[in-house]
């Protein structure tokens, strides 16, 4: 798709003069390449994706996808229109649109021979405003296998999937976790959880969750089908390149219906709920990153009373940024289960640890 160049390390022995000449190199006019400079002097030329989260990714021809902290890049300029969510101290978000240069401390937008300037630190977020839609998606897919032979015949298998579309002002997310563990007579675990949700950002810490929907489902815990909904808001704690972290709340509706009930009891139930959650994610060094996602529901009783579902992970690079082993814990809780039609009541907790490869698109 596009190339790539690599520049110069400033400040070799003897080398003073040639890096001064980086210094004060300055791309020749292009219609086909962004460009940008790095804080070790290299230039690179290519295609910018998106700026969000304070990460910038960047594509190429030779070294494909690469993420860079947006405050390792020093120089910046697109040869496209971008669209700029700015964040001015004390006011509103606003979209601004223009060709982007970065000089080390400010952002300026060329359009129609006007031209505007910010300081970087109110950048919210870049995105082409005539980008490919596929420029807007990323994801990333995750595996893992596990089968035994011989006098026991065991597997287990867990599959987990994120699919993100994201611009300046808006971001969308899918997410899908399934776990199957069992022998050659008997299942031993077999769940789904499928949801999605819309955020709006009204500024650079506070986001609108204009809808989240969930589908889920646990032989084991004695539910056939469960479907919730709510909306809510959630605000930045730090948003910066090592570290984001977010917390928020909400309110919606939950439909549970059971694999099985006792004698009388009823075969599905409903209930409005309370939801807070917090999203952590640090990154401990440049090859491993830790996650945690946490969120807590409040129900009426035939729905459980409270609900908790926690995944935290830790993710460590294999090849480049592309393939991760993950070794994630799942952990689920109902304070209170309902009973199946043979009186057995469910756990209340349930815990797995997944080892997995991940591969990132």
């Amino acid at each position: 798709m596009k190339a790539i160049i690599g520049a110069v390390v400033i400040g070799l022995c003897g080398l003073g003069h040639a890096a001064d000449s980086w210094e004060d190199f300055d791309p020749p006019p292009d219609s086909e390449f962004d460009w940008i400079q790095l804080d070790s002097g290299e230039w690179l030329k290519g295609d910018l994706k998106v700026m969000y989260d304070q990460s910038l990714e960047f594509d190429s021809d030779k070294m494909e996808l690469l993420d860079f902290d947006f405050e390792d890049v020093i120089r910046l300029r697109t040869r496209n229109v971008q669209r700029v969510l700015v964040q001015k101290t004390r006011g509103e978000a606003k979209i601004f649109t223009g060709q982007l240069e970065l000089e080390h401390d400010r952002i300026f937008l060329h359009n129609d021979g006007e031209s505007v300037d910010f300081p970087r630190e109110e950048i919210v977020a870049i995105a082409q405003r005539a980008e490919h839609e596929r420029n807007k998606w990323s994801g990333s897919l995750s595996i893992g296998v596990n089968m035994r032979g011989g006098n026991s015949e065991t597997m287990d298998a867990n599959v987990s999937a994120n699919l993100k579309r994201q611009t300046a002002l808006t971001r969308y997310n899918l997410d899908y976790l399934a776990n199957y563990s069992g022998t050659r007579n008997e299942e031993t675990a077999n769940n789904q959880r499928l949801s999605m949700d819309a955020n709006v950002f009204l500024s650079s810490r506070v986001y609108w969750r204009i809808v989240e929907a969930e589908f889920y489902r646990d032989k084991f815990s004695n539910i056939d089908q469960q479907y919730s909904v709510h909306t809510g808001v959630g605000y930045y704690l730090f948003h910066n390149p090592k570290l984001e972290w977010s917390v928020g709340a909400g309110a919606g509706y939950q439909r549970t219906e059971y694999i099985s009930v006792e004698a009388g009891g009823d075969e599905a139930s409903e209930s409005p709920y309370f939801e807070a959650g917090t999203m952590f994610d640090y990154e401990l060094n440049s090859n491993i990153d830790y996650l945690l996602d946490y969120s807590c529901r409040v129900l009426n009783e035939s729905n459980g009373t409270y609900t908790h579902h926690l995944v935290t992970t830790l993710s460590m690079d294999l090849i480049g940024d592309d393939l991760d082993l993950d070794v994630s814990l799942v952990w689920d809780r109902v304070e209170e289960p309902t009973a199946d039609s043979s009186g057995r009541t469910p756990e209340q907790d349930d815990y797995q640890l997944i080892f997995s490869l991940a591969y990132d698109f």
